[in-house]
């Protein structure tokens, strides 16, 4: 259904509205004027331009149906759905009573769509283009199959343990720098080290490979942090102590922990996740403790700030928290409750009560649920949640506000290559700027790339 209106200046000039739609007059032998067959919308146009009284006009584009009223929209009718069985499908092509919709472009039920771009949300492989090869991905966003081949970064292809600068021995954490160089907790052979970006070789940068608890050793590295300053924060588990390591430092000092297992405010148990914010506030999963604890910089003692210390399933509990990751900007701590399956989100400084933002239908397959949520991290672009599903052997992706999450990698998402089979515990990341989702193997003791899109 179209309008024509003639401007001040005379020129005529049309407001087109959606297909799918014509003019009912309140006073159809009033105001309606003519109607013909023309051969397209433009020569239907041209008829209603070359008669002075025409104001209105609508186009079947089926039946080719060219329809002139006089009048005006606002006061003199209204524009509604069209009675044409074909009023909504649009740029369809009909042969003999079969219609399909023209190339590069999909049946959504009611009308015919653009094919979807790369990147963009799908359900099903009609809705991607396929002139571009482009096919539904398990992410549910269309791209080339290809997307979902991972590429090794750091550690032996094959699996193998080793403690040369080209392997790892059962690598628990990972953390990504401001110039996307990998820095990886290598636990059995105590030290921390840091791939460049595009190198397989890394360089020692915490620990001497041999456990101690000198402030150059390591007592199995856990968890890790590295600032945007390059330093360097380590989970010492056995030493139980968190250790600073400033840019080219070789050794460390101590920053948090009393050096022996507790649950006071100085002490913790084994600790899983630690996050650092701007303010060099560190955050730490008490795993053995089900809490959520916060060191200021020069305080011994922490705040809690997640848990009550007992394990539960309760908005204000946790049950063997394992990975965390802070919202700096809206001051939202997201917690991996591994035991509860979900991932619960904290309002740091308003509320102690947990509100579940992924999983909590206790543990399972579906894609509303997780069984056993080990790492977690979070884009600061478009707060999509990255969970590690490990009783599934899988990686969750949940958007904002999702009920349900979609799998990146494992799980059968891979279509070809060794990583679909990716097994259990895994520490993830993202690089700077979203680009590559990276992928820790624990047992396999090797690092995964993954494009995003």
């Amino acid at each position: 259904m179209y309008g024509q209106s003639i401007p001040l200046d005379w020129q005529s000039s049309m407001n087109l509205s959606s297909p799918g739609f014509q003019f009912s007059p309140v006073n159809y032998q009033a105001l309606f004027l003519s109607q013909i067959n023309t051969k397209s919308l433009f020569s239907c146009a041209q008829t209603c331009h070359s008669n002075g009284n025409c104001r209105i006009f609508d186009f079947d584009d089926q039946s080719l149906l060219c329809r002139l009223f006089q009048g005006n929209i606002i006061t003199m009718g209204s524009i509604v759905p069209s009675s044409s069985s074909q009023s909504r499908s649009r740029y369809m092509r009909c042969i003999n009573n079969t219609c399909h919709c023209e190339i590069n472009t999909y049946f959504d039920g009611t009308i015919c769509q653009s094919q979807k771009l790369l990147g963009d949300v799908c359900m099903n492989s009609t809705e991607c283009r396929h002139d571009l090869n482009y096919t539904c991905l398990p992410r549910q966003q269309c791209g080339p199959p290809s997307i979902q081949i991972g590429t090794i970064v750091a550690g032996n292809a094959d699996g193998t343990p080793g403690s040369t600068l080209t392997a790892f021995n059962y690598p628990l954490a990972l953390s990504i720098a401001v110039d996307n160089s990998i820095y990886v907790s290598d636990f059995y052979n105590n030290r921390v080290l840091r791939f460049q970006q595009g190198s397989l070789t890394g360089s020692l940068v915490a620990g001497t490979g041999v456990g101690g608890s000198s402030n150059n050793e390591l007592n199995g590295p856990i968890g890790i942090y590295i600032d945007t300053l390059f330093n360097l924060y380590v989970v010492d588990v056995y030493n139980y102590r968190i250790m600073f390591w400033q840019n080219n430092w070789s050794f460390g000092v101590r920053v948090a922990g009393s050096g022996s297992s507790g649950s006071t405010l100085s002490s913790f148990g084994i600790v899983g996740g630690i996050f650092v914010d701007s303010q060099k506030n560190i955050y730490l999963c008490d795993r053995d403790n089900n809490r959520i604890m916060r060191f200021s910089p020069n305080s011994t003692d922490a705040t809690i700030v997640g848990g009550t210390g007992i394990a539960g399933s309760g908005s204000q509990q946790l049950n063997t928290p394992l990975s965390l990751f802070f919202d700096e900007v809206n001051s939202y701590l997201y917690v991996s409750d591994s035991n509860n399956h979900r991932i619960q989100r904290y309002h740091v400084g308003v509320s102690i009560n947990g509100t579940t933002v992924a999983g909590g239908n206790g543990p399972g397959s579906g894609s509303n649920q997780l069984n056993t949520s080990y790492s977690l991290w979070v884009s600061t672009i478009n707060s999509y949640i990255y969970i590690v599903d490990s009783g599934n052997n899988r990686v969750q992706r949940w958007s904002f506000g999702a009920s349900y999450g979609v799998t990146m990698v494992g799980n059968g998402a891979i279509i070809r290559n060794d990583s679909t089979v990716v097994l259990g515990n895994m520490d993830i990341r993202l690089s700077i700027n979203d680009s590559n989702l990276l992928i820790l193997e624990i047992t396999k003791n090797r690092i995964w790339r993954f494009q995003l899109i």
